[in-house]
C-alpha cells in the first residue's frame, strides 16, 4: 500500500510502502531500478516503518508523521533532524493529533492535511490550520473518495495524485475535481510501485 509519497527537488518522488520505499523518477515516469529498498539504514532517522504522511515545505525541509509524532528531515542534510520525533500536538496548531491519512501541499502556501473522512488547510507562512476547520472530504473535494486515503503528492504539472488501496486519483487543481476516468489501479499506470 503506497503511502507518505513526498516530491523531492531533485525530479524524484519518494513513496513508502511498510518497511520499505520507492524511489520514482518523475520524468522517466517509473521506479528506478533497484527498488523497493529498506528504510531503516537509508533515511537516517526516520520511522523504520509505516510512514503515515509526508510534506516538503519549501525551507529544505520535508516532514513526514506516523502516528501522534512527527519528525523534520533535512533535505540537504539526508537525515532527520536532532531531537525528533515529536508530537504533534503543541507542535502543528490545529492539525490532526494523530493518524494523518494523506498530506499535500498546493502551489498557494496552503497544504491540505486528511485524516478519516476530514481534512484541514494549513496556512504554512502562518503556521497554522486556518479557521474553519476540519471540514468533511465528501462535498469540499469533488470526485476524490470520502474518506480513508493512503496518500497525496503534488507533481509540476498541476495535477495532485491521490492514493487508496490498490488505486489512484488524478486532481486538476485548477478545475478544483478529480479527471474523469477515476479512479484507475496503480498497477499497470505507475511502473514499479506495488
Amino acid at each position: 500500500m503506497v503511502t507518505a509519497p513526498v516530491l523531492w527537488n531533485n525530479g524524484k518522488a519518494y513513496f513508502f510502502d511498510g518497511s520499505a520505499y520507492y524511489r520514482y523518477d518523475v520524468a522517466a515516469d517509473k521506479v528506478d531500478p533497484g527498488y523497493p529498498q529498506p528504510i531503516e539504514g537509508n533515511w537516517p532517522g526516520l520511522f523504520p516503518s509505516r510512514v503515515d504522511a509526508g510534506v516538503v515545505w519549501n525551507n529544505g525541509k520535508a516532514y513526514f508523521f506516523r502516528g501522534s509524532q512527527y519528525v523534520r528531515y533535512d533535505v540537504a542534510a539526508d537525515k532527520v533532524d536532532p531531537g525528533y520525533p515529536q508530537p504533534i500536538e503543541g507542535n502543528w496548531p490545529g492539525l490532526f493529533p494523530s493518524h494523518i491519512d494523506a498530506s499535500v501541499v498546493w502551489n498557494n502556501g496552503k497544504a491540505y492535511f486528511f485524516s478519516g473522512s476530514q481534512y484541514v488547510r494549513y496556512d504554512i507562512a502562518a503556521d497554522k490550520v486556518d479557521d474553519g476547520y476540519p471540514k468533511p472530504i465528501a462535498g469540499n473535494w469533488p470526485g476524490l473518495w470520502p474518506a480513508d486515503l493512503d496518500g497525496g503528492v503534488v507533481w509540476n504539472n498541476g495535477k495532485a495524485y491521490f492514493f487508496r488501496g490498490s488505486e489512484y486519483m488524478r486532481y486538476d487543481i485548477a478545475n478544483d475535481k478529480v479527471d474523469d476516468g477515476y479512479p484507475k489501479p496503480i498497477a499497470g499506470n505507475w511502473p514499479g510501485l506495488p
